[in-house]
């Protein structure tokens, strides 16, 4: 597959992801290709305008024809590495986005070994799996697994404010003054 290609991919997942997050969230501000806490994000959003929950995706991207099993062990090694990085990152919710044009991919049935590796080690939080759908005509979101909010603390709720002070959003709800 060519970079144009495969970043025109990654492109309609991000929209497809922050579609979910709209419609998931109250008053959401979606971020594409943040930097959190030093570590890069694929989409960030923060909701009620900076003053709430933390929501970062990863995403994954497969090619099409590999195998359903083949993914889930992709998935298994893939919250194996996210040990450290990503479930240390301050953020209320996290997830993993599976991206893959492929239409058989929609059979896919998590392990409970993925299922055990998602949840925090004490049992506060749960990392969510999405699988974005790039085979159809528009793309699509689907929750494999739901993401299980992770501790809050004081620093969290003040670096969300920051980064909202300093970042622009990719989407936001305007402000009523601007309607």
């Amino acid at each position: 597959m060519t970079q144009t290609l495969s970043q025109q991919y990654l492109g309609r997942a991000m929209n497809a992801v922050q579609d979910y997050l709209i419609q998931k969230l109250l008053i959401p501000k979606i971020y594409f290709d943040a930097e959190w806490n030093g570590l890069p994000v694929h989409v960030l959003a923060i909701d009620r305008a900076g003053s709430g929950d933390v929501h970062a995706v990863w995403f994954m991207y497969l090619t099409p024809g590999i195998g359903i099993g083949d993914i889930s062990g992709l998935i298994a090694s893939k919250l194996q590495e996210m040990d450290e990085e990503i479930r240390s990152l301050p953020s209320h919710y996290r997830y993993i986005a599976v991206v893959i044009d492929d239409p058989n991919a929609r059979k896919l049935n998590l392990l409970d070994a993925i299922i055990s590796k998602a949840l925090a080690e004490d049992g506060v939080g749960r990392v969510g799996i999405l699988y974005v759908d790039l085979s159809k005509n528009d793309a699509s979101v689907t929750e494999l697994l739901k993401a299980e909010r992770f501790r809050s603390s004081k620093a969290l709720v003040e670096m969300a404010d920051r980064f909202v002070a300093t970042h622009t959003p990719n989407w936001q709800i305007p402000d009523e003054d601007r309607l």
